[in-house]
């Protein structure tokens, strides 16, 4: 009889040995008209592919299982018939990515949606724990921000520059916290136009090949790449454009020939572009009689508006377009993604600063051409 229970024993050992370690996701709905619906589960970066995987809500709830080899990035929703994505909402409700991978996970599906139950969703969620009174405080401002009093406008920017300091601080502690996951490298994606230069490069350095292999990181590594060839030290990189009259020529006709010359990336379509420019026309006619000039890069797409544009505007300096808009040649050997973007260039062609604008152009002009 000894002999038979050890048998057992030994092979019900034997199975739970061998049993493949899985997932369960247990999900609630805080939209009872979602009753009958299927979520779906996605892989991340890949929008256009079928669902790998699928649940029916029921009593507000759903549940998937399975096994992952380990994580994946994974975004679950609705379909767009049941839930539409919104233009201009940041967030859409029910839906959320997180990192599927194997052990206990939580989901809570609503206009904010939370997982928790493993470790990497849970560092996410401790960084949206701390994001949210951030961006709370934020979302007070609004009313100030829109005052006619300037003061009060003022003091609101400020804040909001403080408060958007502080996210970007935590997210790149939580990056650089949890560089063995997945979801820090979506997060340095989403965070890309806040997250500077050096604290990129530093992030990158860092991170191993399953991270650098996230859906767009290959485009911010290459972003990067061609921002060192451009980078302050550097001589500046010629291309040849057209102008407004469709004459075609080199940037080097203007640059690196004794004169301090400002690469200023614009177009008629962006507001602050357009309320930068006044600044633009100062220093033009304060500096252009002591070596200083200014080559306007446009990102037009339509030459009757860029036309439009410079004439309503005051512009008198050379302006170069190949109007391709955010295809533009020449933004893209200098690493433009936003606009306005400048490159200050010394009498000999090399670069000197970038992204100066108003007072700070101002001084750094008056400190150069002493």
């Amino acid at each position: 009889m000894k002999k038979y229970l050890s048998l057992a024993a030994s092979l019900l050992l034997l199975a739970a040995c061998s049993e493949k370690p899985g997932y369960k996701i247990t999900g609630t709905v805080s939209n009872a008209d979602l009753n009958g619906k299927y979520v779906y589960l996605y892989e991340y970066g890949k929008p256009n592919v079928m669902p790998f995987d699928s649940a029916l809500v029921t009593n507000q709830a759903f549940t998937f299982k399975g096994s992952q080899n380990g994580s994946l990035l994974t975004t679950i929703c609705f379909s767009t018939d049941v839930v539409p994505v919104k233009r201009g909402e940041v967030t859409t409700p029910f839906k959320k990515t997180f990192t599927l991978e194997n052990g206990k996970i939580t989901i809570t599906l609503d206009s904010i949606s939370v997982v928790t139950g493993t470790p990497a969703n849970d560092a996410e969620k401790a960084l949206h724990d701390k994001l949210t009174p951030i961006f709370d405080e934020i979302r007070k401002l609004g009313t100030e921000i829109n005052s006619t009093d300037k003061k009060i406008v003022e003091a609101a920017e400020k804040k909001y520059d403080e408060f958007s300091e502080k996210i970007t601080q935590e997210v790149c502690k939580y990056i650089l916290a949890h560089m063995d996951q997945k979801m820090p490298a979506k997060y340095l994606v989403d965070y890309q136009y806040q997250i500077n230069e050096d604290q990129q490069n530093e992030i990158l350095e860092k991170a191993d090949s399953a991270f650098k292999a996230q859906p767009n990181i290959d485009r911010m590594i290459n972003h990067l790449n061609v921002l060192k060839k451009v980078a302050v030290g550097q001589k500046f990189t010629d291309f040849e454009m057209a102008d407004i009259k469709g004459d075609m020529h080199k940037l080097s006709e203007y640059v690196g020939n004794g004169k301090v010359v400002l690469i200023d990336f614009w177009a008629s379509w962006c507001p602050p572009c357009r309320a930068e420019m006044p600044n633009l026309v100062a220093a033009h006619k304060e500096y252009k009689n002591k070596g200083f000039d200014i080559v306007g890069i446009s990102l037009d797409s339509n030459a009757d508006a860029w036309a439009k544009g410079i004439k309503d505007l005051n512009i008198t300096w050379t302006q170069l377009s190949d109007l391709q808009k955010w295809q533009n040649s020449g933004a893209a050997l200098y690493g433009v993604n936003s606009i306005p973007h400048t490159v200050l260039i010394d009498k000999d062609g090399t670069i000197i600063a970038k992204n100066l604008h108003g007072e700070e152009l101002d001084n750094k002009l008056k400190e150069v051409l002493k």
